[in-house]
């Protein structure tokens, strides 16, 4: 059966699935097509599908995956703040590359910070990986790490793009569990294509889900070891 990659409205002009698309249209010979409808008669690979935060946390929560602490209470906001720790508001439900995240540090956001639709506590991480899964297997594990030519502010809360922070492939010392983690994350997800966020706090020897993707950036050799796991699927 020909293969299809069933992406959604939002999804279907990303330039990682156009990629993908056509790598897999050279290794197949026939033409892959991106489409937000599917076929009976095509193996329907979906990309997308996005499921929301506060969605993930609570699930997260009920399955007894060690993430993120979250709340949707004032009252809770404020204890944190109270306690010291720094909060994370999250002003939009479903985005992305730290999208809409406001950081509330005591002692000056106690009693004033933004109203947000969920906020998480911010748990200090030594390292964070992106797992790439795909359906029940790992294809990729990267890891994020700051350039060397980043000049800007450093901010290691927030470790985006904007904060000078890019995946790097080649991950040392992979803490134990990590793969597995991510596997069981990713099943929040209906989408066949993951990227699992996890932190790694090192003095803890702890591992945290922050966030599932349910759209990953695919780009350089990860396109190629997506390409093998959806043939050996």
């Amino acid at each position: 059966m020909k293969l299809r990659l069933l992406c959604t409205n939002s999804t279907k002009g990303s330039a990682s699935l156009k990629l993908l698309a056509a790598t897999l249209t050279d290794r197949l010979g026939y033409k892959v097509w991106r489409s937000i409808i599917s076929k009976s008669n095509r193996d329907n690979v979906k990309y997308g599908h996005s499921v929301d935060k506060l969605t993930q946390y609570r699930w997260f929560q009920e399955q007894g995956i060690p993430a993120l602490e979250f709340t949707t209470s004032d009252a809770k906001v404020a204890t944190w703040l109270g306690e010291g720790s720094v909060v994370f508001g999250r002003k939009y439900l479903n985005s992305s590359c730290g999208k809409g995240i406001v950081v509330f540090e005591p002692p000056e956001a106690a009693g004033n910070w933004e109203t947000c639709p969920v906020y998480t506590k911010y748990k200090k991480k030594k390292r964070e990986f992106r797992v790439h899964v795909f359906k029940n297997q790992v294809v990729s594990v990267c890891e994020k790490k700051r350039r060397k030519d980043f000049d800007g502010e450093r901010d290691t809360k927030i470790r985006n793009l904007a904060n000078g922070y890019v995946f790097v492939q080649a991950v040392s010392n992979e803490p134990a569990g990590l793969r597995e983690l991510a596997l069981q994350a990713a099943q929040i997800s209906p989408s066949d294509f993951r990227g699992v966020d996890i932190g790694y706090n090192e003095k803890a020897d702890e591992l945290f889900v922050i966030e599932v993707n349910s759209a990953p950036g695919i780009q350089g050799s990860n396109v190629n070891k997506y390409v093998e796991g959806i043939l050996s699927a």
